[in-house]
């Protein structure tokens, strides 16, 4: 196996930056977690909405 400062010049900055990529990998999965969960809340209070305007319907359409 080659020595890696031998084969490549700059590996400390390619080690570097892989580092800062995979750092920048693992903060972008957690804001997409966070959007997800966001958007889970946000679609389950608008089925919660839209049901109960169902029901609200259903209660004028019924009394009258």
């Amino acid at each position: 196996m080659p020595d890696i400062p031998s084969a490549c010049p700059d590996w400390r900055v390619h080690e570097l930056e892989f580092k800062n990529l995979h750092a920048d990998l693992a903060e972008l999965k957690q804001r997409v977690h966070g959007l997800e969960s966001t958007l889970a809340r946000g679609v389950m209070l608008l089925i919660a909405n839209l049901v109960g305007v169902v029901l609200t319907l259903m209660q004028q359409l019924i009394g009258h």
